[in-house]
């Protein structure tokens, strides 16, 4: 049985540690939505208190309608997840080098702008990647964006890939981003980003402090479709 109540007997090792996988990226999920919940209910409360000034009023209403969005977004990244986990991935041949070079593109002038450094380190050609393109995009533009929410303006970050004998290894880490957690909307985003890459047969290992996402993706070649 999972810490969540839920029973595995009967079920192979691999299937309870997915399961208990799933668990806790739902526990994430939930644990993300009680913020903006809890916010929009003491906004609502107080707006509709007697004696409240029009301006107060008008202000604790934006309060609400923020807290709204923001919870309609996790809500939707609970959905992503759910999708995850059900369905299975796309296995067709992927440029990898041109995939990165795309998102390293987008991503390198994102930080940029916002004060930090961009390394990306890679051989210039790449074997085949079989897997899922959306969902590689997916979780590269999120872990990227969540290691920016943890850095701050000077602090680099450094995406390395290699190839292996089954794959490619990728390493994604900020070693100044120490003592600095994330919070419960981006362990959500990270929890998806997670699915994307186990949907594809990949391995993924975080570190919080210092900062390292490690992970794989699948090789292949024209005989693998």
């Amino acid at each position: 049985m999972t810490e969540s109540g839920l029973k595995t007997e009967g079920l192979s090792s691999d299937t309870r540690s997915t399961v208990a996988l799933i668990c806790a990226h739902f526990s994430e999920g939930l644990h993300a939505m009680a913020q903006p919940l809890t916010v929009l209910r003491s906004a609502v409360i107080t707006a509709t208190a007697p004696m409240v000034s029009p301006g107060d009023q008008k202000r604790y209403m934006q309060i609400s309608a923020d807290q709204v969005e923001g919870a309609c977004q996790l809500f939707q990244s609970l959905q992503d997840l759910l999708f995850a986990w059900q369905n299975e991935a796309d296995r067709e041949l992927i440029d990898l080098s041109e995939l990165l070079a795309s998102v390293c593109d987008v991503q390198g002038k994102v930080l940029k702008q916002s004060g930090m450094i961009f390394v990306s380190a890679s051989p210039e050609a790449l074997p085949p990647m079989l897997g899922d393109k959306d969902r590689t995009l997916q979780a590269l533009f999120a872990l990227l964006k969540i290691t920016a929410s943890v850095s701050a303006p000077g602090d680099s970050i450094e995406l390395r890939v290699k190839p292996t004998v089954q794959g490619f290894a990728l390493t994604l880490q900020n070693t100044r981003a120490q003592g600095r957690h994330l919070k419960s909307a981006a362990r959500l985003s990270m929890a998806l980003a997670e699915a994307n890459i186990r949907s594809q047969q990949g391995d993924f290992r975080f570190v919080e402090d210092p900062f390292c996402i490690s992970f794989t993706l699948p090789g292949g070649d024209a005989d693998s479709c």
